[in-house]
């Protein structure tokens, strides 16, 4: 039998779990291994996905079929293409993220302006990657690449949706699937993260979260779980109250954004979450992570789905937009990658925990 040689990375070491005592957050943990079990099975695991989504908008998922070794290749390939690019041509592939408003592409440091110093560099590609330009580094990983996304989107991401729409009880468990047909284009994007933990950085600089509190633009954020302990989640009853999530090796960290609140009518929450510097046993140490954000097809216009799902109509939610006004997903993310980090928003000496922004149609809200 022949062996498949994989093409050489540069390994990204990640930091050793803390062993601070630190507030974590309680979340769902969904067992994908029951998903194939049968009608039953599935009801049970929709039934935590409309726990999580009407308390914090945040869930955990175990045994999902990826494995945890693929993970960590993919998490070094992302590491790879940040560390062999140079510079000239990550200015080259840089995305346009003013212009046209998408993220394919490199996002440097310093883009974001809205909270302190901008320690974050990406690197984002659309699932056909035919579409952009890529870098020389990533050429070597193509067909991995594209394996892992196929296979996330299809065996992981469309599992999740019909559990969300079994939550809602639709009448066809694909009826997210539809619109978020592999096929059909849209805005989602798999992106390679680092933080870099600079020491350059003053004290009082680096007190200032690394990404400030947000709702995310996408339906649904798919993170795979490292061990870093910077993500928080914010505590929907207390808006001064945060939580940390808790790494569970080889899992999937789930969220919703605002599009799912828009079609559940503030049902299902847009999870309010933040990364801060990690506890003082992890500090010196940069993060690299790997995610997967998803939105519908460019086309599907977002609203509250009233006629479609009984328990929103039990619930007694409203639309969350006026007929005609909604947008469709493709105006939606643009217009909001557009001005994502481009002002800072809070003021020094201002006591409140959030504040809202006008983008289109839609009123967005940032956090502390």
């Amino acid at each position: 039998m022949t062996e498949t040689i994989l093409a050489e990375v540069d390994s990204f070491v990640p930091v050793r779990p803390t062993g601070e005592d630190l507030d974590y957050a309680d979340l769902e943990i969904l067992d994908f291994s029951l998903y194939n079990d049968g009608p039953d099975a599935r009801q049970l695991l929709a039934s935590q996905v409309r726990k999580a989504m009407s308390t914090q908008g945040f869930f955990v998922i175990v045994n999902h079929g990826i494995a945890e070794g693929d993970i960590t290749r993919m998490v070094d390939i992302g590491h790879t293409i940040l560390t062999r690019t140079p510079p000239e041509e990550k200015e080259k592939l840089k995305a346009d993220i003013i212009g046209k408003g998408e993220y394919p592409g490199f996002k440097p440091r310093g883009h974001w302006k809205s909270a302190g110093v901008d320690r974050i560099e990406n690197f984002n590609i659309n699932r056909d990657m035919s579409l952009h330009e890529q870098p020389s580094a990533l050429k070597p990983y193509r067909s991995e690449i594209q394996t892992f996304v196929d296979s996330v989107h299809k065996d992981v991401l469309y599992k999740l949706l019909r559990l969300f729409a079994l939550a809602l009880e639709l009448e066809s468990e694909d009826f997210f699937v539809k619109l978020h047909s592999y096929e059909k284009h849209d805005e989602s994007w798999f992106r390679w993260m680092e933080y870099y933990d600079d020491n350059s950085i003053s004290d009082e600089a680096g007190k200032t979260p690394w990404l400030g509190g947000h709702q995310d633009l996408s339906g649904l954020s798919l993170l795979f779980s490292q061990p870093m302990a910077t993500l928080q989640v914010r505590d929907y009853e207390d808006d001064a109250q945060w939580k940390y999530i808790r790494h569970i090796p080889g899992a999937i960290i789930v969220n919703a954004g605002e599009p799912m609140m828009w079609w559940t009518g503030d049902y299902f929450k847009a999870a309010v979450h933040r990364v801060i510097q990690p506890p003082e046993d992890q500090r010196g140490h940069d993060r690299s992570s790997v995610f997967y954000f998803v939105v519908p097809n460019d086309d599907v216009v977002i609203n509250t789905l009233l006629d479609e799902s009984p328990v929103l109509q039990r619930a007694g939610v409203k639309k969350w937009f006026e007929d005609g006004k909604a947008p469709t997903s493709k105006e939606w993310v643009n217009n909001r990658i557009r001005v994502t980090g481009q002002k800072t928003l809070f003021t020094e000496g201002e006591k409140q925990n959030s504040v809202q922004q006008k983008i289109g149609n839609v009123t967005t809200t940032w956090f502390r």
